[in-house]
């Protein structure tokens, strides 16, 4: 339980620190690659802290019992890292939906008029576009935009894991 509860302090404080950076500096955007930086520093603060002052009042860390809860301790933070850039990138977009949602919760309730002008004042189409043309993903040719090699990419693992989990496009 040691090294669980280390592993989730390090995730904590990696946490924290990531949120004060964010508040702190005047960039806007994403800050991702900060937060992996700062998550690989506490995960190696992790890995000097179990190798070098082992944990020994209930199993002898040096034992076959000892080595899996250092080890699943080091996995759960490093699964910790995705799950938290996932709801950190989700701050970070505009999407319909969370529009709509916005839109309701700032007048308390809404007609379909105002939800319908509020979605349609946001330029989703044409940002969308930008972002994947500035990815590298989609190309624009005399008008007409033509998916990459990355953008193929990109489609076939999205059909994959649709297939996969049974779902059509946006289920």
């Amino acid at each position: 339980m040691f090294y669980i509860s280390l592993a989730l302090l390090l995730f904590t404080v990696t946490v924290t620190a990531h949120i004060l950076f964010c508040q702190k500096t005047r960039q806007q955007g994403l800050h991702a690659r900060v937060f992996v930086l700062i998550a690989l520093i506490s995960l190696s603060i992790y890995t000097v802290l179990v190798v070098f002052y082992p944990y020994s009042i209930l199993i002898d860390p040096h034992s076959l019992w000892g080595e899996p809860f250092k080890v699943t301790a080091g996995i759960i933070f490093i699964l910790l890292v995705p799950i938290y850039l996932c709801f950190y990138v989700l701050t970070q977009l505009t999407s319909p939906s969370k529009k709509i949602l916005q839109s309701i919760s700032q007048r308390g309730e809404s007609s379909y008029a105002d939800i319908l002008a509020a979605v349609e004042g946001e330029n989703f189409i044409s940002t969308r576009l930008n972002d994947l043309c500035a990815s590298g993903c989609v190309v624009e040719s005399n008008g007409r935009y033509i998916l990459t090699s990355e953008g193929q990419k990109i489609v076939a693992v999205i059909k994959m894991m649709q297939a996969i989990l049974g779902r059509n496009a946006g289920g």
